[in-house]
């Protein structure tokens, strides 16, 4: 599982992927951190709350506490603003855990005949769709529930120093 981690960083630039009631999908997010180097995230998911508190705001530096769903994907739990104060939501975190599920279980329901009907177009090789979008599905009904379930962001929270009643 993703282990929480803490980054100060400043927002350079980002693009607005998708944008829903609960949470953002944001892609090349370009950051600096304190040294002057920037690096970019390829896709950040940030709540809708977050958002509005100033998480995403350029040019600003804030501490992200965050979780890596892929090697350049990243999910942001809390973050820190200038005056020492934390937000998180876990509750509308949770509620996106649950959306998370759905898609799993709708890409497992998906796998076999998106897989065959592929396979009849490509003669045969679209069958390796199947196992591919059972793997997404696993992923989203298993690990994604997994690692941001409330025990454990909690848990996490704890560590760096933070409390959540």
């Amino acid at each position: 599982m993703s282990d929480l981690k803490k980054v100060t960083l400043t927002v350079k630039n980002y693009n607005l992927k998708a944008s829903g009631d609960l949470d953002a999908l944001y892609s090349q997010v370009r950051c600096e951190d304190p040294s002057g180097k920037t690096f970019h995230f390829k896709e950040v998911v940030m709540l809708g709350y977050l958002k509005r508190h100033g998480a995403i705001a350029t040019d600003i530096p804030v501490t992200w506490y965050y979780k890596h769903l892929a090697k350049k994907s990243i999910v942001i739990i809390a973050f820190q603003k200038a005056s020492g104060k934390v937000e998180f939501d876990l509750d509308n975190m949770q509620q996106v855990v649950k959306s998370s599920i759905m898609k799993g279980v709708m890409l497992a329901l998906a796998a076999i005949p998106a897989g065959l009907i592929i396979a009849t177009a490509t003669f045969g090789l679209g069958l390796l769709f199947i196992p591919v979008g059972f793997f997404y599905a696993y992923r989203n009904i298993f690990k994604i529930p997994g690692m941001l379930r409330r025990r454990t962001l909690v848990n996490d929270l704890a560590t760096h120093g933070m409390v959540v009643k």
